[in-house]
């Protein structure tokens, strides 16, 4: 990897890296390690707590057989359309919809049609919509404790 992506995901793993995923959050657990180093061509590096914290976390994940993706929520970087569409798990439709009627904001490149959409931007929208569905459900809760819900079964 050339450049710092804001958006980096492994694919579910295979055999292998299941176990030795297994094998590594064993000897994380297990020890409760007072510190950890990652030997890099020889050189022994100090790794912080709290990014072994993290990779124990995607560690534990990919030994359950699940993708991790590890974003970069503050990130500069602008995406593409499909970049952006992956990063919110979309498809590009909806995004290009959401991009259309400015529920997105994105910004087009000089001299053409195509688009750049910001992770800040991605991010605002995933909160947007997490304080969307946590009203709707508040909402939803009060008009059922009042009585107010009659179920026609």
């Amino acid at each position: 990897m050339s450049a710092v992506e804001p958006l980096f995901e492994l694919e579910r793993p295979d055999e292998v890296t299941r176990q030795a995923s297994s094998r590594l959050e064993h000897a994380m657990t297990g020890a409760r390690f007072a510190r950890a180093v990652l030997v890099v061509d020889g050189q022994e590096v100090e790794v912080p707590k709290a990014l072994v914290q993290v990779l124990l976390h995607a560690v534990h994940q990919q030994a359950a057989g699940r993708r991790v993706r590890v974003v970069a929520p503050d990130a500069d970087e602008e995406l593409t359309p499909n970049q952006a569409a992956k990063y919110l798990g979309i498809s590009r439709p909806l995004l290009v919809k959401l991009l259309d009627d400015g529920t997105i904001p994105a910004r087009n490149l000089p001299g053409s049609r195509h688009r750049r959409v910001s992770v800040a931007a991605l991010e605002s929208y995933l909160d947007r919509k997490v304080d969307r569905r946590a009203r709707l459900s508040a909402a939803i809760n009060e008009i059922a404790e009042a009585g107010l819900y009659d179920r026609q079964d």
